[in-house]
């Protein structure tokens, strides 16, 4: 019984930090929620093995770094790198517009369409749409966790939700 206390309070301490991690590091936000769970998994496994951290959110990124590892080939992760390090063109400018993306998801048709096409993206595009817009992280909070400037992850965004709005503006 003891572990399952223990289980629960290391979740509700870690969950934030280590859904954050798993976001940022990711190859597709589709993988987000199986990499979450396998890393909870392996904590409660650890737990009734007598594992007790002291310093939780390390022992969970720990554990959420090893499913990362697992589930991704060596390969899958290099392509990731080389995409994050690709060059950007200037700094975007935002352009007022009435569009709400938020609005255009209310169908649950057209919000698995936008889900697609968000899917669609470059990986990295997807983690930093995620990390922004799902989880609502500062642009300066995004920028930190994927480890490249935050005019890269405005600009990349600004890309993203530009196609957005021209692919559903209207509907």
């Amino acid at each position: 019984m003891r572990a399952v206390s223990r289980f629960k309070e290391i979740y509700e301490e870690t969950k934030l930090p280590v859904l954050k991690y798993i976001s940022s590091k990711c190859l597709k936000i589709t993988d987000i929620e199986e990499l979450f769970q396998e890393t909870y998994l392996q904590v409660g496994e650890a737990l009734d093995k007598g594992a007790d951290p002291r310093e939780p959110e390390a022992f969970v990124i720990g554990i959420a770094k090893h499913c990362l590892s697992h589930h991704y080939t060596a390969v899958q992760r290099l392509k990731a790198r080389i995409s994050l390090s690709g060059g950007s063109s200037g700094e975007p400018v935002d352009i007022p517009d009435s569009t709400d993306i938020e609005e255009l998801t209310a169908d649950k048709a057209l919000f698995d369409e936008v889900f697609r096409e968000i899917t669609a993206l470059p990986s990295d595009v997807q983690r930093m749409f995620y990390l922004h817009y799902f989880l609502e992280l500062s642009l300066e909070e995004t920028a930190s966790l994927m480890g490249v400037s935050e005019s890269r992850v405005r600009q990349r965004l600004y890309q993203a939700v530009r196609r957005l709005r021209r692919k559903y503006r209207g509907r």
